[in-house]
């Protein structure tokens, strides 16, 4: 079997996490390398209606196999109609699978934030941002949410910052977290490739 091509796409969440990777040697989201090749797009305040994203971060010269996607927190403020941004999210799941060609993409829930560092009502567009896109992409094949578990109890998880992961040589807990996360989304969604990829052989036979 082939190894199969990653992507982890998003906002500074992704290039912090590709960042940590790097410093603990676990840049391939400590994944076999002898199944997954893994690689990272990650720009700090990156947003869905920047021309960079499509420009950019969108643009592929090799089509992964599986895309994770981490947006939509930096597109929140205080007149956020979260349907629409959860509907936003999802067309790019959309291109990403239909005009690019990617088999598998997975959308990260949207990551709450500390009251002073976002706008008022933020942590609320973000539980109905995140409930949208669970449910629009329910129906659809080859896109699926993904709910990252260990960031709703409390804020512990996050840095000084009230935005970012907390992670420092003393405590890296929550980027351990969510490296695990997104690990765990591409091992459990990916698995629909090694099927397509059976069924296909024996069609062929």
């Amino acid at each position: 079997m082939r190894i199969l091509n990653v992507c982890v796409i998003g906002h500074s969440h992704i290039r912090r996490l590709r960042d940590y990777g790097m410093q603990t040697e676990t840049d391939n989201l400590n994944l076999d390398p002898e199944v997954f090749k893994v690689s990272f797009r990650g720009k700090g305040g990156l947003r869905l209606n920047k021309r960079v994203f499509r420009s950019e971060i969108l643009h592929f010269d090799s089509i992964p196999d599986v895309v994770f996607l981490q947006i939509g927190e930096n597109d929140i403020c205080e007149n956020t109609n979260s349907e629409k941004l959860a509907r936003d999210i999802i067309s790019v799941g959309q291109y990403l699978r239909d005009g690019v060609g990617v088999k598998v993409v997975i959308i990260g829930q949207l990551i709450r934030r500390m009251q002073f560092a976002s706008c008022q009502n933020f942590n609320v567009f973000v539980v109905q941002t995140n409930e949208h896109l669970k449910r629009f992409a329910e129906p659809l094949g080859g896109i699926y949410f993904w709910g990252h578990r260990g960031f709703w109890k409390d804020f512990h998880y996050l840095g000084p910052d009230g935005v970012h992961l907390l992670c420092t040589p003393a405590e890296d807990q929550p980027m351990r977290k969510f490296r695990r996360s997104i690990r765990n989304a591409v091992i459990l969604h990916s698995k629909v490739l090694s099927h397509y990829a059976t069924q296909k052989e024996s069609q062929e036979r």
